[in-house]
């Protein structure tokens, strides 16, 4: 019996699609890369916003194909999708034999998790690096957010069981532990957690995603200031810097307490790479509220900028407010903001040129290898082209000299 898994969505998504993969492997199911060969087609889907929603149908009714005139015998859609549309799944893809919902009772869903990776070394990411989701749900309740609905209420797996998995991970190759949640910092025992998994024999680099920013505490910074280990990088999604678009967002801090939580976070940790996300066209935001983000930008210079437009989804708080920005207006404030960061992150990688940077070998190029530096979390941020005639192996960690930059790309060459 063979299964073909498609995931949709974040990372968050991937380590619920690797559980699964790991109940079917213990019913003796093999996986293949191939529709046409399935006896079973599972669909992890997202339902994050509307655009989400919709690429998770399409997906489903386009593997449906393969049930109607294949071998194809159950076609399984699990996540998000049948968690927020429960009462709906039916009638919008009556394609589907089986509807699964998002994990329930989370420590043993990261329990089942660390034991089918070592049963059948079950991973959906590249070798040299994974994703370990430390909590589930979100009890932040932001105004745009449907997360709480689909998720749940916040809850945390003990480090005991994480650094369990991790030690697996070690040892099936895995270099680079990359530690996600909905609130990644809300996460009690998260500096111990760190000083503990830089302590596990073969793991590289440990790197932390989705950081709310009232959540980040000094004991934090200073465990990745020491632990060479942690890489010195942070996603740090703020969502805005206007005190007024905050409020209505339901964020819990002002611009002035993001102007000095960085100040600090450079201080403490000197050198290290930030990233964040923004929504642009979020109701009530008006020229005067986009131009403080825009000089917010301007004056933080991010290494890393992600923009989103503002989408109306139904059950949120956001979804009545006044104020609703004309899609034609998000769009171009969207591109406003991409272009601000191209222009910042294109200085930012010219300053580097000469630099030695630390990069992860992914895959090979024409004149050479492509990699991604310890700055750059996988499929979101830059890329590394590493210029030689020597074979690297994917997941070697090699020293790369900076020679030339493109906006978000660098180029070098072996030291």
């Amino acid at each position: 019996m063979k299964a073909h898994i498609v995931s949709l969505g974040c990372p968050k998504n991937l380590t619920d699609t690797e559980r699964l993969m790991g109940q079917l492997a213990q019913e003796g199911y093999d996986f293949t890369d191939n529709p046409k060969e399935a006896d079973l087609i599972l669909v992890n889907t997202c339902a994050f916003l509307t655009s989400a929603k919709d690429e998770s149908l399409q997906t489903v009714r386009r593997l449906a194909e393969f049930k109607r005139r294949g071998r194809c015998r159950y076609l399984i859609v699990a996540g998000c999708l049948p968690q927020r549309y429960k009462t709906e799944c039916n009638a919008l893809l009556p394609e589907a034999d089986a509807f699964i919902g998002t994990p329930g009772k989370f420590e043993e869903h990261g329990s089942q998790s660390a034991e089918h990776r070592t049963q059948g070394i079950i991973k959906a990411t590249p070798p040299w690096f994974a994703y370990v989701k430390i909590s589930e749900g979100c009890d932040n309740r932001c105004a745009y957010c449907v997360i709480p609905k689909i998720r749940g209420k916040l809850r945390h797996r003990s480090p005991e069981a994480i650094l369990k998995e991790v030690k697996f991970l070690a040892q099936v190759g895995v270099k680079e532990i990359i530690y996600i949640a909905q609130d990644t910092t809300a996460y009690p025992y998260l500096a111990i957690l760190l000083k503990k998994t830089a302590k596990i024999k073969n793991i590289e680099w440990i790197r932390i995603m989705y950081a709310y920013p009232s959540h980040i505490t000094d004991e934090l910074l200073k465990v990745m200031a020491e632990e060479r280990k942690i890489v010195k990088y942070l996603d740090l999604p703020i969502q805005h810097a206007s005190d007024k678009i905050l409020e209505l967002m339901g964020r819990r801090y002002k611009r002035h307490d993001l102007e000095n939580l960085i100040i600090k976070i450079r201080r403490i940790v000197p050198g290290i790479v930030l990233r964040t996300s923004v929504i642009a066209g979020f109701p009530g935001e008006s020229e005067t509220e986009f131009a403080e983000l825009m000089a917010f930008i301007k004056k933080v210079k991010f290494h890393h900028l992600g923009v989103f437009t503002y989408s109306r989804e139904a059950g949120t708080p956001a979804n009545k407010m006044r104020g609703q920005v004309s899609a034609r207006l998000k769009l171009e404030r969207r591109d406003k903001l991409m272009r601000l960061q191209a222009g910042i992150a294109r200085e930012i990688n010219k300053d580097m040129i000469g630099q030695i940077i630390t990069t992860i070998i992914e895959g090979s190029t024409r004149g050479g290898f492509s990699g991604r530096a310890c700055f750059d979390a996988p499929e979101i941020d830059g890329a590394v082209l590493v210029r030689t005639k020597k074979f690297l192996k994917p997941g070697e960690i090699v020293n790369v000299r900076v020679t030339d930059a493109r906006t978000y790309d660098l180029i070098g060459c072996l030291t």
